[in-house]
């Protein structure tokens, strides 16, 4: 079973969010302008509007690499097929300790944990991503945002159950 991304939403949560951003810079220039003058508030607003380009071209950029992954989130019989803008992870099921949904400011999230690393189970995973990025993954666990999933909670769950043969229950 293939989750695939839900683009709509996924585009509406980061227009929102570049939003935010607007308004907290405008905010920062808005506390410039009333504590500072002359040379020093040049500087700050320079810094200020630098930072802020920096920041959502990084923005942007994360963006619309994470948009170009149709299906970020793959539930087959052989396990766990995640994929990102840094690569695909495939665990096997043998190798997942625990799947288990998170409440966060932003909505919910999955959390996949692996078991540790020199444990057995974890012989069969298969993963495309470059050193740093499994070293966090196992340390936070594969993270997905159920805003930018397009499933629903009861689907996912079954999901789970079904393709993992009972092995991992999502709680």
């Amino acid at each position: 079973m293939e989750i695939a991304l839900a683009h709509g939403r996924f585009d509406r949560w980061a227009t929102f969010m570049l939003l935010v951003y607007a308004v907290v810079l405008t905010g920062l220039v808005a506390a410039a302008f009333a504590l500072l003058d002359g040379g020093a508030l040049l500087i700050v607003l320079i810094v200020l509007v630098v930072f802020w380009l920096l920041h959502c071209g990084l923005y942007v950029f994360t963006w619309t690499r994470m948009r170009k992954i149709s299906h970020p989130l793959g539930l087959h019989g052989d396990g766990l097929h995640a994929r990102s803008q840094f690569g695909e992870l495939v665990a096997p099921w043998e190798a997942i300790s625990s799947a288990r949904l998170e409440r966060t400011w932003s909505g919910q999230r999955l959390r996949v944990r692996l078991v540790p690393p020199g444990d057995p189970a974890r012989a069969g995973l298969v993963t495309g991503v470059q050193a740093p990025v499994l070293k966090a993954v196992d340390k936070r666990g594969m993270r997905f945002s159920l805003r930018i999933l397009d499933i629903g909670l009861d689907e996912l769950r079954q999901a789970f159950v079904v393709q993992s043969g009972g092995r991992v229950q999502l709680s």
